[in-house]
């Protein structure tokens, strides 16, 4: 991971081998690229039409170096319109990122140039720059890793608190880091992840930073009348888990739960999935991002306790497996006739549900989980669903997903949807109809919240990405990291 340094002398002066430097749209040169428009001149607008280079996100034209600056090459990169502040600032990081990961030394003006306060710009931009340069090759002979040491960012003739813009950088390389440490668990195959691996990655982080971490294994999971876990693990022969991360500062007025959908490979069971199997394996993105953002909280250290939950088990349609039409108790004691063996996420979550509810005893509880194709339908794949109990922490959680960079949309829970999960022989269903299936499957949860202010986050849209684009790329996002350390701070 390249260092970060703040420079406040001219960008024209820095010795590095690329500057990248904005250009806004219309072809209008910012900081640092009016420089090199003064040096070519009329040719600078030609290099422009000829790349067809227009100054929206995500554009960059790479250049040799110019007599007017010590850079080796110039990196020209769209920021589009004027004061974009920290979404134009994080998703030019991204394209800067992604185009000089072959590069020792990098310098830029881009946080200077797009405006808002200057410490967001440049965390912004620092979390688009590590996030563009995310690359997962654990698997590829050749696979090689981003070569950059350092990033310069320069802000000639800007005032700034130095302290607040090196805080901001620390958070901002935490926060990547987490984003990354999920995408990480999320990409590996399923052979070579299973439920114990999130108990072992847990353990891991445990060893260095200030968390504890608790597992229940099937025996105890049976003792603690899990039925939900038990049931869906129960068809594989890679036993379920259930992995709580508890960290605890002192002098902490809130207590938060976070609980993460951890399915390891979802085949569907017997109602076996006809397509997407092969990322499949994507399926406990949920509880990746609660693996990342307990990363995050353990080294950002929030005056807020906070309790990691993993519900985490595979899916499979073994001889043992959950049948459609059979009845399952839950944790806490409801029944549920299994209507559809691959609705197998809410299964899961509703146990680690009652557990924040009775064992934490949290005082809100956010659950997020890549739990229903239905989200996708309503939202796509770039947004991710938020519903729950209580407004005033959903308004939270949709502010902190704005503030970092990642959309998400509210739903409405109807109560006179539950009727669609009513079962005439238990007390209900885990699936409903084909329509409303994220709302329907959300009401399935709020069942198990109880009084407990409880928010449920969707993500099985932009979980994944088939694409490169700004900080995304391609294979596991990291979806939710960032909203869950940016809304855990905002208390």
């Amino acid at each position: 991971m390249p260092t970060f340094h703040i420079s406040r002398g001219k960008a024209s002066a820095i010795d590095c081998d690329v500057l990248a430097v904005p250009i806004f749209k219309g072809g209008v040169a910012g900081a640092g690229a009016a420089e090199v428009e003064k040096a070519l001149g009329a040719k600078f607008k030609s290099l422009l039409a000829a790349a067809r280079m227009k100054g929206e996100p995500g554009e960059s034209l790479l250049l040799p170096g110019v007599a007017a600056l010590k850079a080796k090459q110039v990196l020209l990169v769209g920021v589009g319109e004027k004061g974009g502040g920290s979404a134009a600032a994080r998703k030019a990081g991204a394209t800067v990122g992604r185009k000089t990961g072959s590069s020792a030394n990098v310098a830029t003006t881009i946080p200077q140039a797009v405006g808002g306060r200057a410490a967001d710009s440049i965390a912004a931009f620092v979390e688009g720059y590590l996030l563009g340069q995310y690359r997962f090759d654990r698997y590829k002979a050749n696979g090689s890793k981003p070569k950059t040491k350092t990033v310069t960012i320069a802000l000639s003739g800007r005032g700034a608190d130095d302290a607040a813009m090196r805080k901001a950088i620390a958070r901002a390389t935490i926060v990547a880091e987490g984003t990354a440490f999920a995408r990480d668990l999320t990409n590996i195959p399923a052979g070579d992840f299973i439920p114990e691996s999130f108990a072992a990655e847990a353990r891991r982080l445990a060893k260095t930073l200030p968390l504890t971490v608790k597992v229940l294994n099937e025996k105890e999971l049976r003792a603690g009348k899990y039925g939900g876990i038990l049931g869906v693990g129960q068809g594989s022969d890679k036993p379920p888990r259930l992995v709580e991360i508890r960290y605890r500062p002192a002098g902490a007025k809130r207590h938060v739960a976070l609980v993460g959908k951890g399915i390891t490979f979802d085949s569907g069971g017997i109602n076996l999935k006809n397509d997407g199997l092969d990322w499949m394996k994507m399926d406990m993105g949920g509880g990746a991002a609660v693996m990342g953002a307990m990363l995050a909280v353990g080294k950002l250290k929030p005056k807020v306790a906070v309790t990691g939950l993993i519900c985490t088990a595979e899916n499979m349609p073994g001889p043992t497996a959950l049948h459609p039409g059979d009845v399952i108790t839950m944790k806490g004691g409801k029944t549920v006739e299994i209507g559809n063996t691959d609705a197998e996420g809410r299964l899961v979550m509703a146990d680690g549900i009652v557990h924040a509810v009775e064992n934490s005893k949290a005082d809100v509880i956010v659950d997020i989980a890549t739990l229903t194709g239905a989200m996708m339908i309503a939202l796509g794949d770039k947004a991710f669903g938020v519903l729950g109990n209580d407004q005033g922490e959903i308004d939270g959680i949709l502010a902190a997903a704005g503030d970092a960079g990642e959309k998400a949309w509210q739903l409405p829970l109807y109560d006179d949807y539950r009727k669609k999960i009513d079962s005439d022989i238990a007390d209900m269903k885990n699936i409903g109809d084909r329509y409303g299936g994220a709302i329907t499957a959300a009401l399935f949860l709020k069942e198990f919240a109880g009084d407990t202010p409880w928010v449920h986050i969707d993500i099985a849209g932009p979980a994944r990405s088939t694409v490169e684009e700004f900080e995304t790329t391609k294979g596991a996002t990291g979806a939710g990291v960032r909203t869950l350390v940016r809304w855990i701070e905002s208390l």
